[in-house]
């Protein structure tokens, strides 16, 4: 049995995708219509009860969820495919960076897309996003200023590299000037020439296109 990743186009599955690409793993995918509200469908609750994606069925039939978690589940799983630094302290540092991607970046950018998630109060949602999208684009500037200099994040590539496109591409979709962020702007064309990036990217229909105008 292959693995399985349960995925929406656009969305945060883009960083276990590229990652599971890059594996090399044998794998199905499940398209997931996050518009469509399938999210919320009992059976979909069934597999992952937070109705979210990405999932990664393993195997046995077992789930893994949360992009973190799969990233270092595939890091672990295939050490040839060297998606993590081989000693503890490099590997602890690209989950790190994972874990700020998914903690503050992504969240910040929640707050841009569903600002109903946050108040209840309809005439508060301007301002949440307002805050949001300020705050989205100062983790952009920071990602940039981590890149300086350097063609990976720890010097190699890693699990960090990819999940990090996923968030330039949410600033192409905001309209945010992340073409005057020069160093993530090189990352993310070098990421685009890899050959796995770019075979999901094609299955993709709203990230694919626009990020394929960099190359």
């Amino acid at each position: 049995m292959a693995f399985k990743l349960y995925f929406a186009p656009g969305s945060s599955s883009l960083a276990s995708h590229f990652a599971l690409e890059e594996s090399g793993a044998r794998y199905d995918t499940q398209r997931v219509d996050l518009p469509g509200g399938e999210q919320h469908t009992p059976d979909y609750r069934k597999i992952n009860p937070r109705g979210r994606v990405p999932v990664l069925q393993l195997e046995d039939g077992s789930v893994i969820t949360e992009n973190v978690a799969i990233l270092y589940y595939l890091g672990t799983r295939f050490p040839e495919a060297r998606l993590l630094p081989a000693d503890p302290a490099g590997a602890a540092r690209a989950l790190s960076l994972a874990a700020f991607f998914a903690s503050s970046v992504h969240v910040a950018h929640r707050h841009i897309r569903q600002p109903r998630l946050y108040t209840t109060e309809e005439a508060a949602q301007p301002a949440i996003k307002a805050v949001g999208r300020r705050t989205f684009h100062d983790y952009l500037k920071e990602i940039d200023g981590l890149l300086a200099g350097r063609e990976w994040f720890l010097g190699q590539f890693t699990v960090a590299d990819p999940y990090a496109l996923m968030f330039y591409w949410c600033g192409i979709r905001q309209e945010l000037p992340v073409h005057e962020l020069h160093a993530f702007t090189a990352h993310a064309q070098r990421l685009l020439r890899r050959p796995a990036i770019a075979r999901v990217l094609e299955q993709d229909p709203e990230a694919g296109p626009a990020l394929r105008k960099l190359l």
